[in-house]
């Protein structure tokens, strides 16, 4: 789930700090600043890095974090980060392979096949990915909070402008205000750097983006909220089938659970607000989503803790401004059911670097931003399709009957939406 960065019960075994890790920022002028280090943010300053850019990763909490969130990498996700030169440092995290989603509905169990599937924790990849960043010559600045600076009004242009060329002195950097630091708030420290593109990956909340009215957040009506957990597996729990992810789905929303890497449970769950405040509690829904799915819960689902997000399904006004590009989560969020999630943030991470490259080269202009938004909304949201529908029917229990019945006679079909979430685009272009 997206912006579901809470606490676990413990953050013992978390990979290391990376070495690089810096206090401050070591210069005020870079070619990329990189406001969010999840999936998105860490593998573009990688990218822009590998390329030898000057880059600025910020990240608001202290890394390692034990991010609560979905931990599945599907075949394209995959993919794009073998084409990154990734492929065998990701499988230095020995992340468990994936066959098959089971999905449990009023003691009914529907398996689909789902080959090819890869689980690791969120704290080992995104250190991971950040690391390769740093290695790659990126900066990394943790417990830092970013936020992008309005352009002045001589640096604004109108629609029908095309600049082909632009220098440093006139208006062809955006400035980001960057606060690190912890309570108590004299030991805040606050340093304004300059960039000659802004990617900003931190999430729903779009609080990067604050001081911009231009860019705003439009939550979808009877979006759920998110809640998450992470917590030790036992062997008695019996429920859980091997390299499988368990989906119970209730008529208040439903949970996804997965065995990570380090035979930790990942639980992320999309439920009702109104379901949830008549629980009382974020356990007790996802108690009650369990026990009406006919699934025994974990055992340390009772001793985890559980935590929540904004209101998930939401759409951004606009993808690109002036030498800014939204990534991940920022551009707006479906709810993902398999890896998909980190799949699109993957792409976004693809399409934005060479094309703001290109755009540095080449001059900023309008032909930019819409190029951006044109291949995010072909690549991305246009992909986002099967989840919408998928999350519709999870939402009726008389759909979510017939799809029980009807999956079990057209498994042709079941594959093929499988097959279109994991394959990749052909509008894509290569990285190079």
């Amino acid at each position: 789930m997206a912006d579901s960065e809470v606490p676990v019960n413990s953050e013992t075994d978390l990979p290391t700090r990376p070495e690089s890790t810096v206090r401050q920022p070591c210069r005020d002028h870079y070619d990329f600043v990189v406001i969010g280090a999840g999936v998105a943010g860490s593998l573009a300053a990688y990218l822009a890095a590998r390329q030898g850019m000057r880059v600025l990763l910020v990240e608001r909490q202290r890394f390692p974090r034990a991010k609560v969130c979905g931990c599945c990498l599907n075949s394209r996700a995959q993919q794009l980060l073998q084409q990154a030169g990734l492929a065998d440092g990701l499988q230095a995290l020995s992340p468990v392979p994936t066959s098959a989603l089971r999905l449990q509905y009023r003691g009914r169990s529907l398996s689909l096949p789902m080959p090819g599937g890869l689980v690791v924790s969120r704290s080992r990849l995104d250190a991971w990915l950040v690391t390769e960043a740093v290695q790659a010559g990126a900066e990394f600045l943790d417990e830092t909070t970013g936020k992008v600076l309005p352009l002045p009004d001589a640096g604004r242009k109108s629609d029908s402008e095309t600049a082909e060329s632009e220098s440093e002195t006139d208006c062809a950097l955006r400035h980001v205000t960057l606060n690190s630091g912890t309570a108590p708030a004299a030991a805040v420290r606050e340093h304004v750097v300059s960039a000659r593109v802004v990617l900003a990956c931190d999430g729903l909340a779009l609080s990067s983006l604050s001081l911009l009215p231009e860019f705003h957040s439009e939550v979808s009506a009877g979006a759920r909220i998110g809640l998450g957990a992470t917590f030790p597996g036992t062997p008695k729990d019996s429920q859980q089938h091997p390299n499988e992810i368990l989906m119970a789905v209730a008529s208040q929303g439903y949970c996804g659970m997965v065995l990570t890497e380090d035979q930790q449970w990942n639980l992320a769950a999309a439920v009702d607000s109104r379901s949830l405040q008549r629980c009382g509690s974020p356990l007790n829904c996802l108690r009650d989503i369990f026990h009406s799915a006919g699934v025994v819960p974990p055992l340390g689902l009772d001793t985890a803790v559980v935590r929540g997000t904004i209101p998930l399904t939401r759409r951004t006004s606009r993808y690109a401004g002036t030498r800014l590009l939204l990534l991940g989560d920022t551009t707006g969020y479906v709810e993902p059911f398999t890896g998909e999630g980190m799949a699109w943030a993957i792409t976004a991470a693809t399409i934005a670097v060479p094309l703001a490259m290109r755009g540095l080269s080449l001059g900023w202009s309008r032909d930019a931003e819409h190029e951006y938004s044109r291949r995010i909304q072909r690549c991305v949201m246009r992909e986002q399709g099967v989840c919408r529908a998928l999350s519709s029917i999870l939402s009726h229990p008389l759909l979510l009957r017939l799809t029980f019945a009807g999956a079990s006679l057209l498994p042709a079909v079941t594959r093929t939406l499988i097959t279109r979430v994991n394959r990749l685009p052909r509008q894509l272009e290569p990285i190079e």
